[in-house]
């Protein structure tokens, strides 16, 4: 009767830990990601959505519609709408019968469409639902939800960010433009540093500079890197202000930006 009792303990850890394994072969195929921000196709003029791992390693470009991309910033933002949107309200209905968004998912990219799972919470019972990438993201930033890429796709469709050479100043987060990023944003001017985001409510964004513009020179001063940048920005006095140059959907462009003191 032991042989038998130690027979079933040991089959039942063996179960245990291929579940274990299982699970975390499972969690290791997805990697958590966070919206960096909107841009927009010099070339097709479509806006984009930028993925971003935690790390800040790699990001990843995905095409979106405009009405998209307008509820994406919004959510991002917490600009609420002076009727309800289509989002808004799905998120409305979706609380309203208790329904939670566990999660959404980036799961396959075919003949250039990216597909996503949408899983809801309906009281112990999740479910899977096919869903666009855009309208997921939405309901993820709405809900707070994770927002999950399959591995596979963020390193083949990803781009490399650099977690080296990052700074922020005035609103301003900016990083190295590397020669992958320089050539999916289309720029061919040479030096400049990437905007990899703008702080919601800052003079910065006020200004109309977004994440995906490429600041090419302070005052007069080329910038070639974030420690250029930096200097060049702190060098001005607060309280005035300070002629950026950048490369913003697809043209050269010059923006006044205030420094408060």
């Amino acid at each position: 009767m032991k042989k038998y009792l130690l027979i079933g303990i040991v089959g039942g850890l063996l179960v245990s830990l291929a579940s274990i394994s299982l699970c975390k072969e499972f969690s290791a195929a997805f990697v958590e990601v966070e919206v960096k921000g909107l841009s927009l196709d010099p070339v097709t003029q479509n806006p984009v959505v930028l993925l971003s791992d935690k790390e800040g390693k790699r990001a990843l470009p995905i095409w979106i519609g405009i009405l998209e991309a307008g509820a994406i910033e919004k959510a991002l933002n917490n600009i609420p709408s002076h009727r309800p949107m289509t989002h808004d309200l799905l998120h409305s209905i979706l609380g309203r019968i208790r329904v939670k968004v566990e999660e959404i998912r980036i799961v396959e990219l075919k003949e250039n469409t990216y597909y996503a799972t949408l899983f809801l919470r309906i009281n112990k019972e999740v479910i899977e639902m096919d869903a666009r990438p855009s309208d997921a993201i939405v309901l993820a930033l709405k809900s707070k939800a994770p927002i999950l890429v399959l591995a596979r796709i963020l390193e083949e469709q990803g781009v490399t960010l650099s977690t080296r050479n990052s700074g922020e100043r005035h609103g301003i987060r900016a990083q190295l433009l590397t020669s992958a990023l320089a050539s999916h944003f289309n720029f061919k001017g040479g030096n400049g540093v990437l905007v990899s985001g703008v702080l919601p409510g800052s003079t910065s964004e006020t200004a109309g500079i977004k994440a995906g513009d490429i600041i090419t020179k302070v005052n007069s001063k080329e910038i070639r890197t974030v420690q250029e940048f930096e200097e060049a920005l702190d060098a001005v006095k607060e309280g005035t202000s300070v002629r950026l140059l950048l490369f913003k959907d697809g043209k050269i462009r010059e923006v006044s930006l205030p420094l408060k003191p």
